[in-house]
């Protein structure tokens, strides 16, 4: 069968199958996602295909106490993950590649915190001094927009 990304198409029948099998699981009301909602769906790559699909919709019966689940529910952020849409052949060394996911991995982090680098220094397990280096080292701002 081929991967999730090929079949996009399946992408809401399967999310719309999912929420109801955990919403009955759970005891929790029926959910209903937007067209927006759909939207971020399809357009997201699912490198984890189908298992990532399902997990994603038990994580949003579990937190989401809202009936329609619109986008900002959603905890799918396709620009922050776009160097897992990169074919490996693009990266020329595991070093390269090793950077590529450490800088997403700290911008997440950093975004999670509001730009606060100690916050997300204490939940990375780094120092804050090295943590401003190794974001020196990356080419991350300390004031980027978060």
């Amino acid at each position: 069968m081929p991967p999730l990304r090929e079949r996009i198409e399946d992408v809401p029948l399967l999310a719309d199958y999912f929420l109801k099998e955990f919403t009955s699981a759970y005891g929790r009301k029926a959910k209903e996602l937007t067209a927006e909602a759909y939207r971020v769906l399809q357009e997201y790559p699912w490198p984890g295909n189908v298992r990532e699909l399902r997990n994603l919709m038990e994580r949003i019966v579990i937190m989401n106490p809202q009936v329609r689940v619109d986008a900002r529910h959603i905890p799918l952020n396709p620009a922050r993950r776009a160097v897992f849409d990169r074919s490996l052949d693009h990266f020329g060394s595991l070093q390269e590649v090793r950077e590529a996911v450490e800088r997403e991995y700290i911008l997440k982090k950093l975004e999670e915190m509001k730009g606060n680098v100690t916050r997300a220094a204490e939940i990375l397990g780094l120092e804050r001094s090295h943590l401003y280096r190794k974001m020196k080292a990356l080419g991350i701002a300390p004031k980027e927009s978060w």
